[in-house]
Parts: C-alpha cells; sequence; structure tokens
C-alpha cells in the first residue's frame, strides 16, 4: 500500500470515529470553512509567467509578518508571508482581505539537523502533512512556503540532502493540495538554482530573500538558467553583512531615510515588471531585534510607522500618502566639533545633532537614547535576540536638534539612537556607533 493510500484509510479511520463520536452533540462549523479554497496558478503567458487566484492576475505587493494589518491595506499591500501556519493568522487575514503565503518550518542543518535521520525526517513530514490538511482549504492561503533558508551556512553533501527533502515534501503537498502552489524559500540567489532545478523539479517556483543584492536577482536567476518563475520573498535594506563599518569593526546602520531610497531603487530593478516575477514581501512588516532594534524594521516597537512604510505606499499604489514622514540630512548624527573618530573617555559628556526636516513642514519632535551595542554578536539568519533597553540617565539634555549624553563609565561599543517624530505620528530613525575607552 502507498503513502497516500495509507494515510487516506487512516483519514477515514479517524472521520469515522469522529463521527461516532460526536453524533448526538451539535456540528460546529469552522467560519473559514463557509468559503470555497481559492484556486491559485502559475501560467506561462507568452515569455512572463502570471500568477492567478480564481482566474484573475494577482500580482503580490506583499509585507513578511502579521502586524499592522489595517495599515498594509491603507498602504496597497494584498498579502502576507508568515514563518508557520496558522489558522488564526489566515482568519485575520481573510477578514482584512489579504491572502497568505503560509510558511511550513523545516529544521536546519546550521542548528543541528540530520538530514540522514530517518526518524528526524519522518516527523517533520508527518507535522507537514498534518498543517497543509487542516489548512489547505481556507481561502486566505495563496501558496506554500516550504522552509525558509535551510541552506543557509550548511555545507554542500547537507544541502543537497536537504534539496531531495523539499522534493518529498513538495510531492506530499501537490497530491493533497492541487490548488496552491509550492515554493521553497532561500537566501539569495546564485548557483543554488542549478541544484534546486535538479533535484526539486516539483516547486512551481522558487522564493529568494535578498537585500543589498535585490537588484542583482533577475541577472542571476538568468545567468544559472531558472526556468520557472522566482518572487522576493523577503527584501530590505542594505544588512549588517553588506554595510561598512567603523574603524573597530561595527557595522554602520543606514538612516530611515537612506533606506527608503534603496527600497525604492532595490524594487524597481528586481521586481517591478520583471517578466518572470510574481511579486514580493518586503521585510519587516513589524518590529524585531537584529543587531539593533531598527534595523529591517518598517515600524518602531510602539508601532510607529518609517518612512519606509511611506515608500512602499507609492511602489504598491502609485501615489505618495497626503503626509509624509520626516527624512534625515546627508549629516545625520554628528558630533558639532567635527569629531569624526568616535571614541570617547568614560564617564565624559558630548553633545550631538541630527539633521532631519519634515517634508511637510510639520514641527518635529526629536527623542534619543543610548544602549549598548550588541551587533557584533554571531547570530545569522534571523535568528532571535534579546532586545537591548537604553542606558538609564545617558541622556543629560536634549533640546531642538541637539542632545548631550553623559556617556557610560564601562568601556564598550554603544550606539546613539535618535527618532524624529512628526504631528501624525510617523518616525525617521538615525544611529550612530561609538566606542567608550580610556584616551592614552
Amino acid at each position: 500500500m502507498t503513502y497516500t493510500k495509507q494515510l487516506l484509510v487512516f483519514i477515514g479511520i479517524l472521520a469515522t470515529l469522529s463521527f461516532a463520536d460526536n453524533r448526538n452533540s451539535p456540528q460546529k462549523v469552522d467560519a473559514s470553512l463557509k468559503h470555497k479554497p481559492s484556486i491559485v496558478k502559475i501560467e506561462k503567458i507568452g515569455r512572463r509567467f502570471e500568477l492567478t487566484r480564481n482566474g484573475q492576475p494577482y500580482f503580490i505587493n506583499g509585507a513578511g509578518g502579521r502586524n499592522h494589518l489595517d495599515m498594509l491595506v491603507e498602504a496597497g499591500g494584498n498579502s502576507i508571508r508568515t514563518w508557520s501556519s496558522s489558522q488564526e493568522t489566515l482568519d485575520e487575514a481573510h477578514q482584512k482581505g489579504l491572502t497568505v503565503c503560509m510558511g511550513l518550518r523545516m529544521h536546519k542543518p546550521r542548528r543541528g539537523a540530520d538530514y540522514t535521520d530517518t526518524k528526524m525526517l519522518k516527523e517533520q513530514r508527518d507535522g507537514i502533512y498534518d498543517q497543509v490538511m487542516k489548512l489547505k482549504d481556507h481561502p486566505a492561503v495563496l501558496m506554500w512556503g516550504v522552509g525558509n533558508e535551510v541552506e543557509h551556512h550548511a555545507s554542500e553533501e547537507d544541502r543537497i540532502l536537504v534539496w531531495k527533502e523539499i522534493e518529498t515534501i513538495a510531492k506530499m503537498i501537490k497530491e493533497i493540495d492541487p490548488n496552491h502552489p509550492v515554493i521553497t524559500v532561500i537566501a539569495g540567489a546564485g548557483k543554488k538554482l542549478e541544484d534546486i532545478q535538479r533535484l526539486c523539479p516539483t516547486l512551481d517556483a522558487i522564493g529568494i530573500n535578498s537585500y543589498g543584492k535585490l537588484a542583482k536577482v533577475p541577472s542571476e536567476v538568468e545567468r544559472y538558467n531558472w526556468k520557472k518563475p522566482y518572487l522576493i520573498t523577503e527584501f530590505g535594506p542594505r544588512g549588517w553583512w553588506e554595510v561598512e563599518k567603523t574603524a573597530w569593526g561595527l557595522p554602520i546602520e543606514d538612516t530611515s531615510t537612506e533606506k527608503a531610497q534603496f527600497y525604492y531603487k532595490a524594487y524597481k530593478a528586481g521586481i517591478n515588471k520583471k517578466p518572470n516575477c510574481l511579486g514580493s514581501y518586503v521585510f519587516l512588516w513589524g518590529n524585531k531585534q537584529e543587531k539593533t532594534h531598527t534595523w529591517f524594521n518598517l515600524f518602531l516597537e510602539d508601532g510607529s510607522p518609517t518612512e519606509i512604510v511611506d515608500t512602499m505606499t507609492v511602489l504598491w499604489t502609485g501615489d505618495w500618502p497626503q503626509n509624509k514622514a520626516p527624512t534625515i540630512g546627508n549629516k545625520k548624527i554628528y558630533n558639532p566639533g567635527n569629531k569624526k573618530l568616535h571614541i570617547y573617555a568614560p564617564s565624559s559628556e558630548a553633545m550631538f545633532r541630527i539633521q532631519a526636516s519634515d517634508p511637510d513642514g510639520d514641527e518635529l519632535k526629536i527623542e534619543w537614547d543610548l544602549r549598548q551595542d550588541e551587533s557584533d554578536n554571531p547570530s545569522t539568519g534571523g535568528d532571535w535576540e534579546e532586545r537591548i533597553s537604553p542606558i538609564e540617565e545617558a541622556i543629560v539634555s536634549s533640546k531642538s536638534d541637539n542632545v548631550i549624553i553623559h556617556m557610560p563609565a564601562k568601556a564598550g561599543n554603544y550606539r546613539i539612537f535618535a527618532y524624529v517624530h512628526d504631528p501624525s505620528g510617523k518616525v525617521a530613525t538615525a544611529n550612530l556607533p561609538i566606542r567608550v575607552e580610556a584616551v592614552k
């Protein structure tokens, strides 16, 4: 008996038992199942690919995460991407008129997963099978994303095993859900596309996470002869691995204005009107700590939207919002004394200024804080990081565009953060990495 037939027999037995147990009880019908599942297809029209949903063209204007969904809709978004499956997420998205690229977690070799362990593989497949069976008929499902950067920092041998297992899972999903495409999500494009095309023929498309190199994705897809469509499953600012560093080795984060400009150019170059691109998911429609608490986020932790949200609005709708967020000037955060090497003595005080303005002429409010810097930590690939709290009493005073900061007594790496707010609740951000050490 085949794997599929065994499962069908098992499901039939469960259904019989369930009916017997509940024949005298009122039947509760899941509200989401009152609607028919969406039918999503990828079609080739001439020399281009097109995603359709219930027979209508559907270009993905999406965001990673499940927060601030009303604002996503207002900005012109139509889909969200998750890294795990959830009935509640589907229900909420459906209520907002959004679809979901449903993430299906896979264990990662870089975190110790052994893809020769048959017990682990069976448990992983069974778990994914259960998730797909439970959620496949929900009308908000757009496609299945099998794993996220599972190959990242894996050995070549482990990568081959990963691709083979993704093919096994993709076949399983296609057997039980023919209505939705199946993709896997990889870290960047490149030569790995050749292996995936050879070892994962069942995949309908590829999801590519790309940051500083997004503009190069179309040429890399062509160079490595990827014959199917792609979608950008994460894109954002230049990553901490792609930026310039201080003299003592800390990554220098772009301001929110520099990021917004980069998002715009990268989107135009890597996503917009590309014949084999099905759309994209901007990262991150929410807030998380990753090297800093502002690096990859379109919102502050309190929900304040950055000017990057304005940029995504014009990219998705063609129109800027009526009120624009503040912007940071080329000077960013600077020391008025023209001190370029930002190394300060313990317990000393120094003044800093920020160059900021508002496109609408609104009065701005600037907040500051100082935090210990942890950007040189070894985490990678979006690993969880503990949030860094502001250092109490570090801000001596602040007025208008300047601040006086009392340096910590303890030597080490720190960052000065500035948050420029307008009356509408929008914000611009900048930070400056500094070092505290005894003057020699």
